[in-house]
Order: C-alpha cells, then sequence, then structure tokens
C-alpha cells in the first residue's frame, strides 16, 4: 500500500509543471465558467442556514425526522467517519490540496472526466446536499468551492453534524439515525462500536455496501473502519477486539 501511495506522489511530482503549464494556458478560456460557479456557489451557501440541513433530511426520509444535534452523535460514529473519509477533516479549510492535484490530473488525463475520489466530509456534504454527482470538472469545482464556503459559515461540528444526518445509508434511509431504526430497529446511541461501525461503512458505496443484500461487503469494510479508528487511536486494541469479534445481526422491521 505505502509503495503504490509512494509511487503516486512520485508520479504527481514528474508531472506537476506539465499540470502547472496546462492551468496557465487554459486559465483565460476558463475564467468565465469558473466565476460563474463561484456565484453560484455563493449564493446556494448565503441562501442554507441549518434548517436547509435539517429540512432535507426530513424530506428525505419520506418526512419524518431522525436528526440529531452534534452533541447527540455518538462520538463512535464521528471517529469512525473521520477515520474512513477524512482524517484530516479539523485542519482543512474545506478543500485537501492534494485530493485537488490529483483531481486536476485526473481531468487532464481522462479527457475532461472526474475519475479520483478524495473528496473531504464537507465536499460530500455540498455534493449531498447541493449538487449531483456527475463526475466532470464543472460539478467539482463547484463543489469545491461550496465547501470552502460552507466551511466559513458553519464550525466544523457543524459541518460534521449535517453531513452525519443527511449521507445516504441504503434502503431509503438518510442519517445514522434513520440507519439504526433501519437496519437495528432502535437509536443509535443504543449501538455498540461494532455495529455504529457497520452503519459507518455503508454511505461510501450504499448499493456495494447495503447491509441487507450485501452483509459481507458491509462487514468487510466495518473491518476496515474499525482497523484506521485502532490507527488513529481513537479506539484501543481491546475495543478493536471486542468490535471484531462481534456477531452483527440485523433487526428488519
Amino acid at each position: 500500500m505505502k509503495n503504490k501511495k509512494s509511487k503516486g506522489n512520485k508520479l504527481i511530482r514528474r508531472l506537476f509543471p506539465i499540470i502547472v503549464i496546462l492551468l496557465i494556458t487554459s486559465g483565460a478560456f476558463l475564467w468565465p465558467t469558473v466565476s460563474a460557479l463561484y456565484k453560484d456557489a455563493t449564493t446556494k451557501v448565503n441562501a442554507c442556514s441549518v434548517d436547509t440541513f435539517k429540512n432535507k433530511e426530513y424530506s428525505l426520509n419520506n418526512m419524518k425526522s431522525y436528526y440529531l444535534q452534534s452533541s447527540e452523535i455518538p462520538s463512535d460514529v464521528k471517529n469512525a467517519f473521520i477515520s474512513i473519509e477524512d482524517t484530516n477533516f479539523y485542519n482543512h479549510g474545506g478543500v485537501s490540496a492534494e485530493a485537488v492535484f490529483r483531481s486536476i490530473l485526473s481531468f487532464f488525463v481522462n479527457g475532461g472526466k472526474i475519475t479520483q475520489g478524495g473528496s473531504t466530509i464537507t465536499q460530500q456534504l455540498a455534493r449531498n446536499v447541493f449538487l449531483n454527482f456527475d463526475k466532470n470538472y464543472k460539478r467539482k469545482l463547484e463543489e469545491m468551492f461550496i465547501a470552502v464556503k460552507l466551511e466559513q459559515k458553519f464550525t466544523k461540528d457543524q459541518i460534521l453534524e449535517f453531513y452525519i444526518n443527511d449521507i445516504n445509508f441504503s434502503n431509503g434511509a438518510y442519517g445514522v439515525n434513520a440507519a439504526s431504526q433501519k437496519f437495528f430497529s432502535k437509536d443509535c446511541r443504543k449501538l455498540n462500536l461494532s455495529q455504529l461501525s457497520l452503519l459507518a461503512a455503508i454511505p461510501n458505496d450504499p448499493q456495494y455496501y447495503d447491509p441487507i443484500k450485501h452483509l459481507n461487503n458491509t462487514l468487510q469494510r466495518r473491518n476496515l473502519i474499525l482497523e484506521k479508528m485502532k490507527e488513529y487511536k481513537y479506539i484501543t486494541d481491546a475495543q478493536y477486539q471486542d468490535a471484531i469479534n462481534y456477531k452483527i445481526i440485523l433487526d428488519i422491521s
């Protein structure tokens, strides 16, 4: 894994001058589009409030709310998502410079299509609530602009709250508490570390990690999340072992 990452970083360093030249030469051509996207992002964020995200969750869950305030969300849920999705969440301003460069590289290499992931939690929130899942540079640029604006308007804890409440957990469940009710028939605050980590595994790909249809896939990602949580010192070795060994039994009502 480390060798692959090292090779990837070396490739980025070698291609950096080429990418810079391409950006400079294409800047004049792209500027009207970039400017329009920035203005649209600014308008969207200026018009949103905490209620925007609460209403979104309410609407996605068929006019039933399972929304949790930041203080109500189990710390294991927050730490699970940070560990697997965005380890630098509390330090960046909404966008990861390395991920941006990889997206730019992907754009030029793949004929204008964005094939690289690496979006921060804030970018994922921007895409889920304000945009769509089109893989092109316009959507990616506006996603980044919205993410930066969101970070300027809301606190980190609020952004994480919005994210955890609005993401797709498959089977029509949006937000961790709706997912907990869907798959375990109880409030997420009553779940253990293993169960919460299983839920955190789903949003990366709600179809592939659907625990009803593909529980083994979900368990594999749960195990990865637990490994990451242990690596980043969110849980102890003993907690990790207990969670790995816990037998998941779904309770679908």
